[in-house]
C-alpha cells in the first residue's frame, strides 16, 4: 500500500543518477607531445652514456687483469659516464619538459650513485712490501655488487620506457 505519494518522483531521480552516473567519461588529456628533439637527446645518452656506462662496469670488473690500479681506473671511467649520461639527461629536462621525466632521473641518478659507491668498494689498497710498492686489488664482485648494478639498470630501463612511450606522438 502507499501512503498516496506517486513514485514518480523517485524513479526519475533513480534514473537520473543511473544515467549520469553511466555517462561516458570525459577523455583522458591526449599524451603531451615533447620535441622530438628532446626525446632524442635524452635517447642519445641512454645509448651511448648510461647503457655503455654501466655495460662497462660490468665487463672491467669481471675481466682479469695484472693491475688493480688499472681495472679501477677503467671501472671509474664507466661509472664517471654513466654518471655523465644522467647529468646530461637531467640539463635536457631542466625545465621540466617531459612530464614525468624528472624523478624517474632522480631514481636513476640515485642509483648510479649507489652503484658507483659499491663498485668503487671493490678496490682496496694493498702493500707488496718494500721491493713491490703499494697498490690497489683487483676487483672480486660480490652478489650484493651485482643486485646495485641490476638495480641501475633497471632504473635505466624506466627511463627508456617513458621516452618509448613518448616517442610516437612527439612533435617536431
Amino acid at each position: 500500500m502507499t501512503s498516496g505519494r506517486s513514485f514518480g518522483p523517485l524513479v526519475l531521480a533513480a534514473l537520473a543518477t543511473l544515467a549520469f552516473a553511466a555517462a561516458p567519461a570525459a577523455n583522458a588529456d591526449p599524451q603531451p607531445q615533447v620535441p622530438c628533439g628532446v626525446l632524442n637527446q635524452l635517447r642519445d645518452n641512454l645509448d651511448n652514456s648510461v647503457s655503455v656506462g654501466i655495460a662497462g662496469v660490468r665487463i672491467v670488473i669481471t675481466s682479469p687483469y695484472l693491475s688493480g690500479g688499472q681495472q679501477n681506473r677503467d671501472a671509474e671511467s664507466n661509472l664517471v659516464l654513466a654518471s655523465h649520461g644522467v647529468h646530461a639527461m637531467q640539463d635536457i629536462n631542466r625545465d621540466n619538459i617531459v612530464p614525468g621525466l624528472a624523478p624517474l632521473l632522480d631514481n636513476l641518478n640515485r642509483a648510479t650513485d649507489d652503484m658507483s659507491q659499491a663498485v668503487e668498494a671493490l678496490f682496496q689498497p694493498i702493500s707488496g712490501g718494500f721491493e713491490y710498492g703499494s697498490g690497489i686489488s683487483l676487483a672480486w664482485p660480490q652478489p650484493a655488487t651485482w643486485t646495485v648494478i641490476d638495480y641501475a639498470d633497471q632504473k635505466k630501463n624506466d627511463v627508456y620506457a617513458l621516452v618509448n612511450t613518448l616517442q610516437p606522438t612527439c612533435m617536431p
